[in-house]
């Protein structure tokens, strides 16, 4: 009974060791930089269509679709 005590442990314990090497093996996530500006006249950002259009709303209604990459306007709606 207690060999296989020792052996389930000894199971345990590789397994949690082999878990933590696999862990540290993972690629870090890279995150490119961006030199694009869009203007404050486009207002507050509101939301996101996805990972490629960004949605600002300025003062006076007006709600742009932007690309946050280029800083393209892909749409403009004008809110009454």
């Amino acid at each position: 009974m207690e060999r296989k005590t020792l052996m389930g442990l000894a199971l345990v314990l590789a397994s949690f060791a082999i878990g933590f090497y696999v862990a540290r093996l993972q690629p870090k996530p890279v995150y490119a930089n961006s030199n694009c500006v869009i203007p404050q006249s486009y207002g507050a950002c509101r939301g996101s269509i996805g990972p490629e259009l960004l949605i600002f709303e300025d003062a006076t209604g007006t709600v742009r679709l932007v690309h946050p990459a280029s800083g393209q306007v892909f749409g403009t709606v004008i809110r009454k």
